[in-house]
């Protein structure tokens, strides 16, 4: 018994050899699978075939072909979507960007757009179209319901996001006004800082402190309507103290 287990010891195959015997055979199929692999990544088929933009209005559609930079010789299904949607979406009017990959290698580009909001003049002269989200889409001013005026300087690089804090404030000041009627054009602070706006038919008022503004805002119709004709000389109405308005008339 003894020496028969010696025996069997001796026959037994190491596991080093069993590797090497496979190893071979094993290393060949990676190898076939690999090239396999890229074989199929590079077929014709899978090249851009096609390639459709659609949501756009401002932006043109080679600006944003251009900055997608799709490799027309690569395989779309191994497309680097997010890399491409985040090239389009710097376009500063692009709000999203979404892409899609179809059969027979068509990729679509569904874009949709910033919309101007509202025109921001700084303290050096700097004009900029921004959005709702205070993007700068623009340099100069575009088709935008209201102008806010800041007393300091603005980044004005397009694409950029304004966190300038006197200009959030005039655009919250705005959005109240306007929850009753959309009938202000512009909105600045005075030199202390209260704020003022201007009616479409340019009446300034102005307002103080930004607490309690619908309130303030429901007076100014009654004073315009109580002053009958005389209205369409009137300067400005102060609101200041709302309890005693005042109202000021051009020369």
């Amino acid at each position: 018994m003894r020496a028969s287990a010696r025996l069997q010891r001796r026959t037994r195959r190491s596991l080093g050899s069993r590797l090497r015997t496979y190893s071979l055979p094993a290393i060949a199929l990676l190898g076939l699978a690999v090239w396999g692999g890229w074989w199929l990544a590079n077929l014709p088929a899978f090249h851009l075939q096609s390639l459709v933009v659609t949501g756009l209005s401002r932006v043109t559609e080679p600006e944003v072909v251009a900055r997608a930079a799709i490799d027309p010789q690569a395989n779309v299904w191994f497309l680097d979507r997010a890399a491409v949607r985040h090239r389009i979406e710097a376009i500063p009017y692009v709000e999203t960007a979404r892409i899609h990959v179809r059969p027979q290698a068509a990729v679509w580009i569904e874009v949709s757009e910033r919309t101007a909001e509202a025109c921001v003049r700084d303290a050096a002269g700097n004009v900029l179209t921004v959005d709702a989200a205070l993007r700068v889409l623009e340099t100069g001013c575009s088709s935008a319901k209201s102008t806010y005026e800041v007393r300091s300087n603005l980044p004005a690089a397009p694409g950029t996001f304004l966190h300038d804090p006197e200009l959030i404030a005039l655009q919250s000041d705005a959005r109240t006004l306007a929850r009753n009627a959309d009938r202000y054009r512009a909105f600045s602070h005075d030199s202390f800082g209260e704020l003022e706006a201007t009616m479409q038919d340019g009446i300034r008022v102005r307002f103080g402190d930004d607490d309690d503004l619908d309130r303030k805002q429901r007076l100014i119709a009654p004073i315009l309507a109580q002053l009958g004709p005389r209205a369409g000389d009137v300067r400005a109405v102060d609101l200041r103290a709302p309890d005693a308005p005042v109202v000021e008339y051009r020369h």
